[in-house]
């Protein structure tokens, strides 16, 4: 059964068997019924007691354009909250694998040195390959006068300058990943703090 507003007090007796419906049509009126109408398929529909109390609002179905704004904004509590968690996950396991801002340091000293031992072996082959160079060089002082080097002495002096060149590459590359390190445990021993702060807080508010 479907009622108007006009008529629906007459029939409240009746409706007070069961739920009462309204909306808002299209043209604005209010259409009343005991079932949930046609008319209000689309529109925000109000459910009534058997004694005219309201008891809840069912929204209007989103349209198109509300659905996708609706998806992206759950997509993006989603990613919200596995990067919550995971953070949480990282907390974790930070406190689990240090003990202390001692460990912390140790470690740091530990990736370090290995760095540092690939520093000191880059630039063993540069010496190496600067002494090659200049003896090929002092070789090639016989040849002054002579318009082209051997073969074999100029292979010489072309790979020392490559065994230069390749070296000192690494050597810069083994010297900006120490900053890495050192950044990396900056940062490490920046958030234990926190998380040591944070824990102790906890621990003396309980």
């Amino acid at each position: 059964m479907v009622f108007s507003v006009a008529g629906l007090l007459p029939l409240l007796p009746i409706l007070a068997h069961g739920q009462i419906y309204t909306c808002k049509d299209a043209a604005g009126r209010t259409v009343t019924g005991d079932h949930q109408m046609p008319e209000c398929a689309d529109r925000k529909i109000v459910e009534l007691s058997k004694a005219g109390v309201v008891k809840r609002e069912i929204p209007a179905p989103l349209t198109a354009e509300q659905r996708r704004q609706q998806d992206i904004l759950d997509e993006k509590r989603r990613t919200d909250a596995a990067a919550e968690e995971q953070r949480r996950q990282q907390d974790r396991a930070l406190l689990a694998r240090y003990r202390s801002e001692a460990d912390i340091e140790s470690s740091r000293r530990y990736y370090l040195s290995l760095s540092q031992d690939l520093i000191k072996r880059d630039q063993i082959g540069i010496d190496d390959a600067q002494n090659q160079l200049k003896a090929a060089n002092t070789e090639a002082e016989f040849y002054k006068r002579k318009k082209t080097l051997p073969l074999n002495l100029r292979n010489k002096i072309e790979g020392a300058n490559r065994d230069i060149a390749y070296n000192q590459k690494n050597m810069a590359d083994h010297q900006a990943e120490l900053a890495r390190i050192n950044g990396k445990f900056d940062e490490t021993l920046k958030h234990y703090r926190e998380l040591a702060t944070a824990a102790a807080e906890a621990q003396a508010s309980r």
